[in-house]
């Protein structure tokens, strides 16, 4: 498929039934997430952090999405944070993810965080690759971490530092 250019912005009112929706459709895949079911809006808004929520839009249609989540409630790791990128199946394979990745990359850095992490399914080899296309890069494995409809699966944690981190 020919990549494609979309148009990227903060999370919008009218965007909330896409993006629930795309979530249920990374949960169905059973390689996107530990998760089981969408949570409400409500729920969601109150893991993200604010400002660090952004939507894939492609004639006017939302196609994407991707959030920062904190990792710590503790003052030393306010510039830590962990990723989640989604995105419509319509157009997987067409580098929606990356250039969502991307510009999340480049939103938090300018946010003041300094290391952003996500932990992906080692089956999910698209999300493997559009993370370290990023400069995330690969920082272990964590073996058997959780189950997932009763299976064990394993998930590779990765890392993106900023320049100015002294990594």
């Amino acid at each position: 498929m020919e990549p494609v250019a979309v148009d990227i912005r903060p999370i919008a009112e009218p965007d909330w039934d896409d993006v629930r929706r795309i979530y249920a459709d990374g949960i169905a895949t059973g390689n996107a997430t530990f998760e089981t079911e969408v949570a409400e809006r409500e729920d969601l808004e109150g893991r993200w952090v604010t400002g660090q929520v952004f939507v894939a839009v492609i004639a006017n249609r939302v196609v994407g999405w991707t959030s920062v989540s904190p990792t710590s409630t503790r003052a030393c790791y306010r510039g830590v944070g962990e990723t989640s990128v989604y995105v419509d199946s319509s157009v997987r394979g067409r580098r929606v993810g990356r250039q969502l990745v991307a510009h999340q990359v480049a939103a938090a850095e300018k946010a003041g965080f300094w290391t952003l992490q996500t932990s992906i399914f080692p089956e999910n080899v698209a999300s493997l690759r559009i993370h370290e296309a990023a400069g995330f890069r690969v920082v272990g494995r964590r073996d058997r971490i959780a189950q997932l409809h009763g299976v064990w699966r394993d998930t590779i944690l990765l890392e993106w530092r900023s320049a100015g981190s002294g990594s």
